[in-house]
């Protein structure tokens, strides 16, 4: 009964989510509006690959970078300046605000100083691996999907061999006399009985492998 009351629980939270979704994607009537054409900012550098960050004066350079040189940033409609960041390990990161021309592609070229502080180059490569650590983060969250996956498949399996389990311990209990349908029935009960076993073991090892990369993934993503 609590799985039947589960079941029906999740089939009307996505009934639910599956109507909202539809009710935002139904087109308003709305007057025709002119396409803007879309503008891009080409980037290019020396050293001719940099890391880029778009919008933030103060980013977090242990974060993946949005871009890498070179690059066409887009650069949404109205917006005059761009704020780019600019980050190699062996360079001095910088920060520049672009003003942008009013044709659809600005260009610029930076380049980058190299510093030979050894305090700035030891921080740069403790940034890179943090952000090597947050990158496996966020691999390993994605990579918890499969056991889940996998586990709730086990527990589907688990619940339809109990099903069939107890549907012949019932025909057993029917059956009046030792006979080949007792004998049919009673080998069944065990095959399903120690198949519904299996399934639950494995459920539990892939969703316990599941949290495991789910927790060390967010562990890892700070």
């Amino acid at each position: 009964m609590l799985i039947k009351n589960t079941s029906i629980a999740i089939l009307f939270v996505l009934f639910a989510l599956c109507s909202n979704i539809f009710a935002q994607n139904v087109p308003q009537s709305q007057p025709p509006q002119k396409e803007a054409k879309p503008r891009y900012l080409q980037v290019s550098t020396n050293p001719s690959t940099v890391d880029l960050y778009v919008g933030s004066v103060t980013p977090d350079y242990a974060n993946r970078p949005d871009f890498t040189s070179p690059a066409f940033i887009p650069v949404p409609n109205g917006d005059d300046n761009v704020t780019v960041s600019f980050f190699h390990p062996n360079y001095a990161d910088t920060t520049i605000n672009i003003k942008l021309s009013s044709s659809d592609t600005s260009f610029i070229i930076v380049a980058l100083k190299q510093t030979y502080d050894d305090d700035v180059l030891a921080m740069n490569e403790e940034l890179l691996k943090h952000r090597s650590r947050r990158n496996l983060g966020y691999h390993l969250k994605w990579f918890s999907i499969a056991p889940f996956a996998i586990s709730g498949i086990s527990a589907i399996v688990t619940i339809y061999d109990i099903s069939k389990a107890k549907d012949h311990k019932k025909a057993m209990q029917n059956t009046r006399f030792a006979n080949s349908n007792y004998d049919k029935h009673s080998e069944e009960f065990k095959d399903y009985k120690e198949s519904a076993k299996t399934a639950k073991n494995v459920s539990k090892i892939f969703f316990g492998t599941g949290l495991l990369f789910l927790a060390a993934g967010f562990a890892l993503s700070f």
